[in-house]
């Protein structure tokens, strides 16, 4: 959907000051494409936080997600943009607001935590747990990763208020994972979530959500359709990143 379309659609949510910001936009569409979320609050006399919200308003994850649809809004009547560079174009949003993502909260409940339990809701997110495992070992912190299944009771009678639960979905409404996720929010588990959709039931379980964007990739002559699924690996290695900065900063090593 093209960002005049979000505009319109969106419209009863927007204040006079994000239409104000539409409109230098719309009429700088190719310098925008370039600037720094901080220059072009600069260029509307407004703050970056004021510019971020903005894009939010219009059902994008940031800042970067915007600037991707006026890249390709731009390159409309130009040349038709690849499957390739569209992916490529969304995995580089993505590390923008990720660069612009406040991650303390969540990386103080993983530091504080007795212990970490990870489940991925299926193939690709169970990778992802596990990767996710890997990569905090470096940071001196054992996760848990389980199956989900029988594994669901055993692990509710061993779960307290000192843990910390992570589930990796992408639409977050699978009901034996939701639960789950219920019967650990009543022995006061605190949850993160990383799910790809704003508003969903896992999400709204979740004391701490994270987003991705993934990107779908369809090909009609060849007859494959499938989801790239990067951007989970590359949120849970900013994660550990993030983590391992906390460290530096809370224990000098």
């Amino acid at each position: 959907m093209r960002l005049e379309e979000l505009m319109n659609q969106y419209s009863d949510r927007l204040s006079e000051t994000d239409f104000y910001i539409w409109d230098y936009v719309e009429k700088h569409k190719k310098q925008c494409e370039n600037m720094t979320i901080e220059q072009l609050a600069a260029k509307c006399n407004v703050s970056r936080t004021t510019i971020l919200r903005f894009t939010k308003k219009l059902s994008l994850k940031g800042f970067g997600e915007f600037k991707v649809h006026l890249k390709m809004e731009n390159d409309d009547g130009k040349q038709q943009v690849s499957k390739a560079v569209q992916v490529c174009m969304s995995y580089e949003a993505m590390m923008q607001d990720m660069i612009q993502q406040d991650f303390r909260e969540i990386i103080e409940a993983i530091y504080q935590a007795e212990r970490v339990f990870v489940y991925g809701t299926g193939m690709v997110q169970r990778t992802v747990a596990k990767e996710m495992k890997r990569l905090f070992y470096h940071g001196r912190k054992n996760f848990f990763d389980f199956n989900g299944g029988d594994e669901f009771k055993a692990i509710l009678k061993e779960l307290n208020g000192r843990d910390l639960l992570i589930i990796i979905s992408v639409s977050g409404e699978r009901p034996s994972m939701l639960d789950f996720v219920k019967r650990a929010k009543i022995k006061n588990v605190p949850v993160i979530s990383m799910t790809e959709r704003l508003k969903n039931p896992l999400a709204e379980l979740s004391d701490y959500k994270l987003y991705i964007s993934t990107t779908l990739v369809e090909q009609k002559l060849s007859h494959v359709a499938y989801k790239s699924m990067t951007s989970y690996f590359m949120l849970i290695e900013m994660l550990i990143l993030r983590y391992l900065e906390y460290l530096e900063g809370k224990e000098g090593i």
